[in-house]
C-alpha cells in the first residue's frame, strides 16, 4: 500500500496590503486504509479553502505543479533512498528554498480506525481519525507550531458497511475547521527567518553530451544553433531536489551543501543521489540504457547511431552544413545530398 503526499502552496496577504509570510503545504497518508490514498488531494484541497475562506491567498494546485513537478512521492520511496523525502526531513529546508517559500505546513493521516459497540442497545461503529500538522521555518527548519487532533463520530453498523471514507470524510472535515481555527490565529505569529542569498554555480553533464560534443566537430552553425541542440537532441533533464532547473549540459546554481540530484532520458536509466555542492563543483554522469531502452536498442552503440541520425536531421531542418565522419558508426550513412540515413 503505498502512502500518498499531495502538494500546496498558500501565499497569505495582510489586511494592511503588506505580504505575510509564504506557506507550502504537504498531506501524507500514513495509513492502510483502502481509498485513503484517493482522499489526500480533497484533504488538501479543503485546507486551502478553509485558510483562504481565513483571508489568505492560496495558488491553484496546477501552478504549484509547474514549479514542483514531484508532487506525489510514496513512503516506499523515501525509505529505499530514491527520494529524500520531505516528511523524512532531509530536504524541508531545500524544497522550500526551491519552491520560495518561508514555512512549511506538514499534515499527516495518522491513523483511520473503526471499533464496534452498542449504544443504547444497538451496534454502532465508531471512526476514528488521527491527523498532526507541523510548521516548520523553510530556512533553519525549526518548528514554529505544533498540532495532534483526533476526532470520532459513530454510526449505525448496519450504515456503516461499505461507508467508511464518507465517514472519514465527516472527519476531515472536522479537522480542517479546527486546524484553520488554529491556523488563522497563530499564522501572525510567525516570523520567517531572515534569509541569505549565498548561491553557488556548479555544472552538469552527461555521457550523451559527450556524444554530441562529437558531432558538433562536423558541424558549421552559430553557437546558440548548437546549444539548442544540445537540448532538443541530447534531452537529460536535470532535476535539484525534486525539481526540473534545466537540461544538461548547463551551468546552475545553488545554496552550497547536500542536494538530491537527479537526471532522467528517455531510454535512459534515471540517475538519483545526494550530492555536495560547492563554488565550481562539476558532475559528469555515465548514463545507461532502462529496460526500454534495450528492448528498443539492444546497445548503447545503437541508441548512439540513433542519436546521431537525429542530431543530423535536426540541423538540416535549419539549414545547417553537416559533415560527419560516420565510419565509425554501425548502422549509419550519409547520402551524397548530406541526408543521414539508418
Amino acid at each position: 500500500m503505498k502512502k500518498i503526499i499531495s502538494l500546496g502552496v498558500m501565499l497569505a496577504m495582510g489586511v494592511a496590503m503588506a505580504q505575510n509570510p509564504s506557506v507550502a503545504v504537504f498531506v501524507k497518508n500514513q495509513t492502510r486504509v483502502p481509498g485513503m490514498d484517493d482522499e489526500v488531494d480533497g484533504v488538501r484541497d479543503r485546507l486551502s479553502a478553509e485558510l483562504a475562506g481565513r483571508g489568505l491567498m492560496v495558488l491553484d494546485a496546477a501552478d504549484v505543479a509547474s514549479r514542483f513537478e514531484r508532487a506525489k512521492i510514496t513512503t516506499a520511496e523515501e525509505r529505499a533512498g530514491l527520494v529524500d523525502g520531505v516528511f523524512s526531513g532531509g530536504s524541508v529546508t531545500r524544497m522550500a528554498e526551491a519552491l520560495g517559500c518561508d514555512f512549511v505546513f506538514l499534515a499527516s493521516i495518522v491513523r483511520a480506525s473503526s471499533s464496534e459497540r452498542s449504544l443504547g442497545g444497538k451496534p454502532t461503529t465508531t471512526f476514528t481519525l488521527t491527523m498532526t500538522a507541523r510548521v516548520l521555518d523553510a530556512t533553519t527548519g525549526k518548528s514554529v507550531f505544533g498540532d495532534n487532533w483526533t476526532g470520532q463520530v459513530p454510526a449505525p453498523s448496519a450504515q456503516a458497511s461499505g461507508s467508511a471514507l464518507h465517514y472519514y470524510n465527516n472527519l476531515f472535515d472536522q479537522w480542517v475547521a479546527a486546524i484553520g481555527a488554529k491556523v488563522g490565529e497563530k499564522q501572525a505569529e510567525w516570523t520567517p527567518a531572515e534569509k541569505t542569498q549565498n548561491l553557488v554555480s556548479f555544472t552538469v553533464s552527461t555521457t550523451i553530451d559527450q556524444l554530441i560534443n562529437g558531432l558538433e566537430q562536423g558541424v558549421r552553425a552559430p553557437n546558440d544553433l548548437l546549444d539548442e541542440m544540445k537540448r532538443v537532441v541530447g534531452g537529460v533533464t536535470v532535476e535539484l531536489n525534486g525539481l526540473t532547473i534545466g537540461s544538461s549540459p548547463g551551468t546552475f546554481k545553488a545554496t552550497p551543501g547536500i542536494h538530491q540530484l537527479r537526471l532522467t532520458r528517455q531510454w535512459m536509466k534515471p540517475w538519483q543521489q545526494t550530492v555536495t555542492i560547492q563554488e565550481g563543483s562539476s558532475f559528469n554522469v555515465a548514463l545507461e540504457l532502462s529496460n526500454e531502452g534495450l528492448a528498443k536498442y539492444a546497445t548503447m552503440e545503437a541508441l548512439r547511431s540513433a542519436i546521431a541520425v537525429n542530431y543530423a536531421e535536426a540541423l538540416l531542418r535549419k539549414n545547417a552544413t553537416i559533415n560527419f565522419d560516420t565510419s565509425q558508426w554501425r548502422d549509419v550513412n550519409v547520402s551524397q545530398d548530406n541526408v543521414i540515413i539508418k
